[in-house]
């Protein structure tokens, strides 16, 4: 039965905040653990403390410690975030890494799956490594009999949600509700986590399971603390979009489940310490990459691909003409850099694309995407395919080699100008409205005169635009072209942040999304769970005397 109020508990450890390993001093930790400072955003802050917990106890500690020394504290792990969340202004930073243990295995018999519980510091890699072997010493079960029921399974299981960077952990993943190519047959994070616990700034612990915790129709959530203390609070009155993939703000919706609250809001209402992960059956896959005479075809077999019940795409993902012509260059300077074979000279526009199959439908599918292929222009003679697990990376290492190599350009450009740094766009407009956002996007570059590469995740109607400035005239008008790209997604009906989130870099683009209000709904959740603004401060909102 759902209820919305949840009793908090008090750990039942005590830890010596003595005993916890930690760095302490601004310039020992800039000296000697720089890369602590910054994510990959390469946004850099600095912080006086740096704590490796091994446990919810040790956490309490730390946080019992911090509160009665008004300290903050930025939640850390593998840094493979993009807008700057992990990154510190001030106080600590409690990296999570060494929280890194696959602890238990459960079966749930109304949904007929199997689920992981993982703490916070485990990679995607890792879930899906030790799925692959299932080792299981040390591995509690969750239910009766779950580890001599899925031996007998003699299946191989999987974690389908794939944010692109597998080293990602999946407690970063929670908080920033991390999404990629995969969303498209699997959706967000969201759906696939069972459970949470959570350690709030007062050193309270919630045990999160979903569907246990829902609010009121008023929107009212209450926690009955251990000391007595009853927090009380109310959802923001705003709907969260979720008609497009959207990682922008604090997630609500009309009588939410609270675990939802936690997952997305980027650390700033509580530490995950532990994770419930649903795994499901691992498919086997094709992988494709197709290549068109023109950016309308791409997008029409996008289309298409996308809504056939027969191939069931698990990704879909785009190369504009730019895209194209910049990995042609790589090819050519360097033939055997991208391990693929040479980029067609006439192509124009590519989709690289990954569906299932099994022997008996494989000769059906083939011919479903052959005529899909007719009907756009091309043929499956304009494309390469691969079904081995060397296929698949070689082809996922094609899809990366792209913002690598701008990464590169950017990296040698900043040399000549240390303020440089990359303008990535990461929005997402309705189906109806992504034809114009794509002529948006070309005909407001082209005019501007600014090189550029569009990739990504066609098939959520979410692509990348990266601006390449060469000057410090053209960073500043990429800027400003950002900002106007940002205005027309929203007006599109779309997000200003599909999958990244807000962190700080973006802060000050959600004022397009949310009205102040919401903005100040947003802070009032804030204050209640966190009243000294402990956690993670600076990420998704501001309060009163900060600018942008």
């Amino acid at each position: 039965m759902s209820n919305h109020i949840i009793n908090s508990e008090k750990t039942t450890e005590e830890i010596s905040f003595n005993e916890i390993y930690c760095i302490r001093g601004s310039n020992e930790i800039s000296d000697n653990f720089a890369s602590y400072l910054s994510d990959e955003s390469k946004l850099t802050g600095e912080a006086d403390w740096l704590f490796f917990p091994k446990s919810e106890a040790e956490i309490c500690s730390i946080m019992n410690f911090l509160r009665e020394n008004k300290i903050g504290i930025y939640i850390s792990a593998s840094r493979t975030g993009i807008v700057g969340s992990s990154v510190p202004t001030s106080g600590g930073i409690l990296s999570t890494e060494k929280m890194n243990e696959i602890t238990g295995l459960g079966y749930d018999k109304e949904r007929g799956n199997y689920f992981l519980r993982v703490e916070p510091g485990v990679t995607l890699q890792e879930i899906n490594d030790w799925l692959m072997k299932m080792a299981f010493e040390n591995i509690s079960e969750l239910t009766p009999d779950s580890i001599k029921k899925v031996k007998k399974v003699n299946k191989l299981l999987c974690y389908p949600v794939d944010p692109t960077e597998m080293s990602a952990t999946i407690g970063g993943t929670v908080a920033t509700n991390a999404s990629g190519g995969s969303t498209l047959k699997y959706g967000t994070t969201r759906e696939w986590i069972k459970g949470l616990r959570v350690i709030l700034s007062s050193g309270e612990i919630l045990d999160i399971q979903r569907g246990q915790y829902l609010a009121t129709k008023e929107g009212s959530f209450q926690i009955n603390q251990s000391n007595g203390i009853q927090l009380e609070f109310k959802i923001p009155n705003y709907i969260f979009n979720t008609s497009v993939k959207n990682t922008a703000g604090i997630y609500s919706k009309p009588e939410m489940d609270l675990i939802d609250l936690f997952i997305g809001s980027e650390g700033i209402l509580g530490i995950v310490t532990s994770v419930d992960i649903w795994i499901v059956e691992k498919p086997n896959l094709i992988s494709n990459v197709l290549f068109f005479n023109s950016e309308e075809d791409a997008i029409t077999f996008a289309e298409q691909l996308r809504g056939n019940e027969t191939i069931s795409p698990e990704l879909i993902e785009f190369f504009s003409l730019e895209a194209l012509n910049l990995l042609k260059k790589v090819q050519n300077n360097n033939p055997g850099s991208l391990n693929v074979p040479q980029i067609p000279i006439e192509a124009n526009t590519a989709i690289f694309f990954d569906f299932p199959y099994s022997e008996n439908n494989l000769e059906v599918m083939f011919n479903e995407l052959e005529e899909i292929s007719k009907r756009c222009n091309t043929d499956l003679t304009n494309s390469w395919s691969g079904y081995e697990k060397q296929d698949h990376t070689r082809f996922k290492q094609f899809r990366h080699a792209l913002p690598e190599n701008v990464n590169a350009i950017i990296a040698e450009r900043k040399q000549k100008f240390p303020q440089f740094h990359k303008l990535g766009t990461d929005m997402s407009v309705p189906e109806t409205n992504f034809r114009n956002m794509m002529k948006y996007y070309h005909s407001t570059l082209r005019n501007a005169n600014l090189e550029y590469v569009i990739f990504g995740h066609i098939g959520d109607f979410h692509v990348h635009v990266n601006i390449l400035p060469k000057n410090m005239e053209e960073l500043k008008l990429g800027e400003e072209i950002y900002e106007k790209f940002a205005k027309k997604a929203v007006e599109y009906g779309g997000s200003i942040s599909a999958e990244h989130g807000i962190g700080k870099i973006k802060r000050k683009f959600l004022n397009i999304m949310y009205t102040q209000e919401n903005l100040e709904e947003m802070r009032l959740i804030k204050k209640t769970l966190d009243p000294s603004l402990m956690l993670n401060y600076g990420n998704i909102i501001n309060f009163e005397g900060e600018t942008e």
